[in-house]
């Protein structure tokens, strides 16, 4: 990730952070009876005295890191240390340099402390905001490094999801238009046409995320006549959308794969005919995906042990799209097994 440096603007933010201390020292002093040379050397000194203690300060963290301990605790203590040190070497400059220009040779200690205090304070200030800064940067940077993998990983796990739906479909219909071409050749040329149809959509729509609902229900439709094709007269088929859901967007094949699963989990098993409707509506602010097919739950575990990838790949990539905002759930209204979808809009 191309993080964008901001170094840049630390020079005018310095200097002139220190220039406004400066002048406003200045202005603070033109009150006080004191030599007018020692007002304008404590004006100087303070801006030089304060640039050079935090720039190199500022060296030290670019070289070192940040000062970020994890504890709290010693993090203020080693910012306090700091500003004590940056003050000590502040007042040595001032008092060895800056006065001796103005004839002042020897200065009380007292006034060294004096001068320490408010000193101190205003390194203090700067070194906790240079700090914090640099904090704030460094955890937000570790946020968007953090959020950026997961969205690569959850990137990479719905595509593997993706790639299983593609020779899941296709060996199934394989088998279907096998099993058709020594009893029926002209069904099976039938078969083949329509299943080329099919697999075109699904190499188009299969590297999407979402589909329109209209397009899933085309596909969807083209499908059933295959299976019709394949179970002659046994499977009885219906579908219901409300119109206002059809331009909403879903995973791709997730139709498909749940009425494939009810065609392998009641008609395929069935010795009569068997029906599958499929009920596509609103349910307050959710979008209600629901499959029908006839059939015996005797045990959910059991039915759901036994989805196989189909119904499996749809759980996952829900999870991975939506997160809590669909589900996946089974139920039997008899005589029917029921597979519902929901995915909050």
């Amino acid at each position: 990730m191309k993080i964008i440096r901001k170094d840049h603007l630390f020079w005018p933010v310095q200097i002139s952070a220190w220039l406004i201390a400066a002048l406003v020292n200045f202005m603070a002093q033109q009150r006080l009876p004191m030599n007018p040379t020692i007002r304008y050397l404590n004006s100087i000194g303070l801006f030089a005295g304060g640039l050079i203690v935090t720039s190199v300060f500022r060296y030290y963290v670019k070289k070192y890191g940040p000062v970020a301990p994890p504890r709290p605790l010693r993090v203020i203590a080693l910012l306090l240390l700091a500003s004590f040190l940056q003050a000590i070497t502040w007042i040595l400059i001032y008092f060895a340099l800056f006065l001796p220009v103005a004839g002042v040779q020897t200065v009380p200690y007292t006034e060294m402390l004096v001068n320490l205090v408010p000193m101190m304070a205003v390194l203090l200030v700067w070194n906790l905001g240079y700090s914090g800064y640099h904090l704030i940067r460094r955890y937000h940077r570790s946020e968007v490094e953090k959020w950026q993998l997961e969205a690569e990983v959850q990137k990479a796990a719905l595509g593997a999801l993706k790639a299983q739906i593609n020779p899941h479909f296709l060996f199934n219909s394989l088998n279907n238009i096998r099993a058709l071409i020594l009893e029926d050749p002209q069904l099976a040329r039938e078969m083949i046409t329509g299943f080329s149809e099919l697999f075109r959509y699904a190499l188009q729509y299969s590297e999407h995320k979402e589909v329109r609902l209209s397009e899933e229900i085309k596909m969807l439709d083209d499908f059933v006549k295959l299976l019709k094709i394949q179970y002659e007269g046994k499977l009885q088929y219906t579908i219901s959308a409300d119109p206002a859901t059809l331009y909403e967007k879903i995973p791709p094949m997730v139709l498909q794969l749940l009425v494939e699963n009810a065609v392998k989990h009641g008609i395929a098993v069935s010795s009569g005919a068997g029906e599958i409707s499929v009920e596509i509506s609103y349910s307050g602010r959710a979008l209600s995906l629901t499959v029908k097919n006839t059939g015996i739950m005797a045990r959910k575990n059991e039915l759901e042990d036994s989805l196989g990838i189909g119904l499996q790949n749809i759980r996952s990539r829900l999870a991975l799209l939506y997160g809590q905002d669909a589900s996946l759930s089974f139920s039997e209204i008899p005589p029917f097994i029921v597979v519902e979808i929901r995915i909050n809009k």
